[in-house]
C-alpha cells in the first residue's frame, strides 16, 4: 500500500529510474522559492565577487534560506519519497544551481561529453554518470556489479525548461538496472536515441533514482536556469553537506525535519546510552523510537509501509 504513489507512478519509477510530476508547486510555492533563490543569488554573488552572468551553485542549501528548509519535508513529496526508499531517511544533500545563458562566444561542449569551453569555464557540462558510482563508493560492495539503491532526489524546477538546450536534465530510462561497468565500456558516450531531455516548466518537479545515468546539457537560451535537488538516504550513511546541522537551525524544527537533518530528535546521545564502553550509532540501531518520528507518520499513514 502507497502513501501517495499512483500504480503508474510506481512502474514508471521502477522501469524508467523517475517520475515527472507537472504541475508540482502552487503558484505562491513557485513565487516564494523564486524570490529565495534571487536573495541567496544577491548574496551569493556579493561574497564571491561574482557577476551577474557568473554560474553558481551552493550544497546544503537548506540552511541559506527557509524555503529551501520547507523543501525537505514538503508535504506533497515526502510521502512519495518515503514510498521510494522508506522512512529510515535523512538528507544526503541539497543543492542549488543557478546557471545564466552561455556566453555568446562560449563554445558548448556535446552534450554528456564533460567536454568543451563551457566545462572549462564552470558551467558544468558534465560526463554522463550515475552518482555516488565510484570504485570507493557504493560500486564495491555490489555483488552484480550494479548500484545497490542507497540514494533518490527530488529535482525542483524553478525556471522555464521547456525549449532544448536550456540547461536541461537529461536521462537514460531504465539504466539504474545497468551496470555503471557498461557506462564505461560505452567510452561514456549515450546513443542520443537512448536518452531523454527533460523539457519541464517551472514548478515542475521529478522524483528519480540517482543511479540512473544522466547529464545536464547546456544553456543555450536567454533565461536563467534555476533548479533545486534534494537528496535522501538511509540515515546510517554520511551526508555529503554536513556533518552536524548548526544546532540553532535544529532547534527550531520539528521532530521529522531534526530526523531528515541527520539529527537525534530527542537530542540524545547518537552512541546510546552507554557511549563509552557500548557505543552504539542510533543511526544504525535506534533504541528510542522518538528519534524516527517519520515511523510513527507512516504507521498512523499507513501501517504496511513500517515493516517495508
Amino acid at each position: 500500500m502507497s502513501l501517495s504513489m499512483t500504480e503508474k507512478q510506481k512502474r514508471d519509477f521502477e522501469t524508467d529510474g523517475f517520475i515527472i510530476m507537472d504541475p508540482f508547486f502552487t503558484p505562491e510555492e513557485l513565487e516564494r522559492l523564486l524570490a529565495a533563490v534571487d536573495e541567496v543569488a544577491s548574496t551569493i554573488q556579493s561574497a564571491q565577487g561574482l557577476g551577474p552572468d557568473d554560474p553558481f551553485a551552493i550544497r546544503n542549501a537548506l540552511a541559506h534560506h527557509d524555503a529551501f528548509l520547507d523543501l525537505v519535508d514538503h508535504p506533497r513529496m515526502l510521502p512519495l519519497v518515503i514510498d521510494a526508499i522508506g522512512w529510515n531517511i535523512q538528507i544526503r544533500t541539497t543543492h542549488l544551481d543557478y546557471r545564466p545563458p552561455y556566453p555568446d562566444n562560449l563554445d558548448a561542449g556535446e552534450i554528456g561529453s564533460g567536454k568543451g569551453e563551457d566545462n572549462q569555464s564552470g558551467y558544468r557540462n558534465v560526463v554522463w554518470h550515475p552518482d555516488l558510482a565510484a570504485d570507493h563508493l557504493f560500486e564495491a560492495p555490489s555483488l552484480d556489479g550494479r548500484l545497490p539503491f542507497m540514494e533518490i532526489k527530488a529535482f525542483y524546477v524553478l525556471s522555464d525548461l521547456t525549449e532544448p538546450n536550456s540547461g536541461n536534465l537529461w536521462m537514460v530510462p531504465g539504466s539504474h538496472n545497468r551496470k555503471p561497468q557498461e557506462l564505461r565500456d560505452l567510452g561514456l558516450t549515450i546513443d542520443p536515441e537512448d536518452a531523454v531531455e527533460l523539457k519541464l516548466p517551472p514548478g515542475a518537479a521529478v522524483l528519480w533514482r540517482t543511479a540512473t545515468w544522466h547529464c545536464v546539457g547546456p544553456n543555450l537560451s536567454n533565461k536563467i536556469r534555476k533548479i533545486m535537488h534534494v537528496g535522501y538516504h538511509y540515515r546510517w550513511l554520511r551526508p555529503t553537506d554536513y556533518i552536524q546541522q548548526d544546532p540553532a537551525l535544529l532547534s527550531r524544527c520539528s521532530p521529522v525535519r531534526r530526523q531528515l537533518l541527520g539529527a537525534m530528535a530527542t537530542g540524545n546521545d547518537p552512541l546510546g546510552d552507554d557511549p563509552v564502553f557500548h557505543p552504539s550509532s542510533q543511526h544504525w540501531i535506534t533504541h528510542d523510537e522518538n528519534d524516527v518520528p517519520l515511523r510513527a507518520w507512516v504507521e498512523q499513514e499507513s501501517p504496511s509501509k513500517v515493516h517495508i
